[in-house]
């Protein structure tokens, strides 16, 4: 992991879950599959149980809010003026 980009998520997240907003346990959740290179817009900043809770992005109920961060890093790139191709590949192979 690039200390640079960690440095940044976690300044942009100033301390709070970037999903619910609770201040404890922040863990650095890459967004995107671990094969594509972690960035400030593929990775956020999350409480532990936003991460690895029952419904958190790891658990066994959190798929649907998987998919909204990645849909949400779709969103950026196409809206930074990249094509779908070039978006599919940023992605990982796959768009949401």
């Amino acid at each position: 992991m690039d200390k640079a980009v960690y440095k940044s998520v976690s300044d942009r997240a100033d301390g709070l879950c970037e999903n619910c907003t609770k201040w404890e346990n922040l863990e650095l959740h890459h967004i995107l599959r671990r094969k594509v290179p972690a960035t400030i817009d593929n990775c956020i900043m999350l409480c532990s149980e936003c991460h690895r809770g029952t419904k958190g992005v790891h658990g066994k109920e959190g798929h649907r809010l998987d998919v909204r961060f990645k849909q949400g890093v779709q969103a950026i790139y196409l809206s930074q003026g990249k094509t779908e191709n070039e978006t599919r590949v940023l992605m990982g192979g796959r768009l949401y």
